[in-house]
């Protein structure tokens, strides 16, 4: 038999190993560079900040540094495109957050939402809270459904934008009771807050912060209730909107996770998912972000975070589309 009839049978398998053993190799060696963990956020933010924790406690594990690298604009478009650019290596990381499942039916998007990122881990929950005046006569959700319904146009409501949690949450809230309100989008949600204090709006929606922390302390600002089922651990004298007789379809969380570009090999994807539980069971993670009025919530695993986004972008997608919410 000659060399080459000899080598006929076999070329099928070492083409496979040809292909595979490198991919397996560099999946072993991972990470064998600085890693880059893309914020589409401005530095300084809740959502840089609990970016930057992360990275720092994920540099420990990994044995390699975590670098933050802040891209806002355009709704977390950039930060994304970004990532898409980016080999699929598992060394360019996104910041994952609610935008991901708001912005293509907000303002649309040039790359598939369900297949163009994979999702690694869910790394925390952000309560969402009805908010009114500290001295508002205001004391209940029951109050403002009521006073919603005796006010020509319905109460004036505010968020911290257009498409935001806090906006996505007065949509749930009025059109699961039936009740009219008026939006009043402000730039982010410190200018909400001050709204309400001041009396130019009657309730507000917005995230936990330390801000937010700080006005409740002082009282000038009065929690309603926490929009979920649960009571938040940050805030865990603030009644959850199940307790008050909200019905499941008007609960609202924020989120924050960590993904990658599509096609990365799932043995990186497996070790990011181990280094991005391990950074968010820190002490030091945990104390940030309950800082932020934060709850730190990790994935079973990288397809448990996937299934929760792909709940999240079918479920804001039906809701934005039935309230005709367009980005400005």
């Amino acid at each position: 038999m000659t060399t080459r009839n000899f080598l006929r049978p076999l070329l099928p398998a070492l083409v496979w190993a040809a292909l595979v053993v490198p991919g397996v190799a560099s999946s072993q060696a991972f990470p064998d560079k600085p890693v880059t963990l893309v914020v589409g956020f401005p530095p300084g933010g809740a959502l840089d900040t609990i970016g930057r924790t992360l990275a720092d406690e994920m540099s420990k594990s990994l044995g390699q540094k975590v670098i933050v690298d802040n891209k806002p604009g355009a709704g977390g478009n950039i930060a994304v495109n970004a990532v898409l650019n980016a080999p699929n290596d598992g060394h360019t990381l996104l910041l994952a957050a609610i935008n991901l499942a708001t912005t293509p039916a907000l303002s649309g998007v040039r790359y598939d939402p369900k297949t163009a990122l994979t999702m690694v881990s869910q790394i925390s929950s952000v309560p969402v809270f009805m908010l009114a005046s500290g001295k508002g006569r205001l004391n209940a959700p029951a109050d403002v459904i009521q006073a919603s319904k005796a006010t020509a146009g319905g109460l004036k409501m505010g968020s911290g934008g257009i498409g935001t949690s806090g906006h996505l949450a007065i949509e749930l809230l009025t059109r699961s009771q039936k009740i009219p309100s008026l939006h009043v989008p402000y730039k982010g949600g410190a200018a909400a807050n001050l709204s309400v204090i001041s009396g130019e709006v009657d309730v507000i929606f917005d995230l936990g912060s330390g801000a937010l922390k700080s006005f409740l302390d002082a009282g000038s600002i009065k929690p309603l209730a926490v929009m979920q089922e649960t009571r938040s651990k940050a805030l865990p004298d603030v009644k959850s909107a199940k307790e008050l007789g909200l019905p499941p379809d008007t609960y609202i969380r924020s989120w924050q996770g960590i993904a990658v570009k599509g096609g990365t090999p799932q043995a990186i994807i497996d070790r990011l998912y181990k280094a991005v539980v391990a950074a968010a069971d820190t002490p030091a993670f945990r104390a940030r972000a309950w800082q932020l009025a934060s709850d730190v919530v990790t994935s079973k695993s990288p397809d448990e975070f996937q299934q929760f986004h792909d709940a999240e972008l079918a479920r804001w997608t039906a809701v934005i589309k039935a309230a005709g919410i367009k980005a400005q």
